[in-house]
């Protein structure tokens, strides 16, 4: 390959990105859906921050995902039981299903759906038709941070 060629795809990939980034920062008002869209599935996954470094504010939810069993019981999607890094996936996890269960979005992205799916690869096998469901425990007077409602949504998967 030619050194131009190769300063070519180089800029190329470099404008992409650049460019996905600035669709994915600015307000949604200023991007169109396609893009909004697009950018998401590129940055969220391997680049997605959550600026509250300098003046964290304490959730107001506390979201948990859980996954139906055939047998009717319900189990978190991650248990204590699991890696560290499996652990750590499931919060946020949670937090982007209440995102866009906020956007009145009860149908999964796939790329969510795909993240539920992997973690409970295991129990799928052993037995097939899963559920799963989102439970926020949502503060209901900063005053008294113990007492909280408690909503139950079920989650529809799009089909792998």
């Amino acid at each position: 390959m030619s050194p131009r060629i190769a300063r070519l795809i180089t800029v190329s990939i470099v404008a992409v990105h650049i460019g996905m980034a600035l669709c994915y920062t600015l307000p949604r008002t200023m991007v169109p859906d396609t893009w909004s869209f697009l950018s998401q599935r590129y940055m969220r996954p391997l680049f997605h921050q959550q600026w509250s470094l300098f003046a964290p504010d304490p959730p107001r939810c506390a979201c948990v995902v859980q996954v139906g069993l055939q047998d009717g019981s319900w189990r978190p999607l991650v248990t204590d039981d699991d890696h560290y890094l499996v652990r750590r996936m499931a919060r946020p996890l949670a937090d982007h299903v209440q995102e866009q269960l906020e956007r009145d979005d009860t149908v999964l992205m796939p790329v969510l759906s795909d993240a539920m799916r992997g973690l409970v690869r295991d129990i799928g096998r052993e037995s097939p038709g899963l559920r799963f469901r989102l439970i926020e425990r949502c503060v209901k007077d900063p005053a008294r941070p113990f007492e909280r409602d408690e909503r139950i949504t079920s989650l529809h998967l799009p089909e792998p």
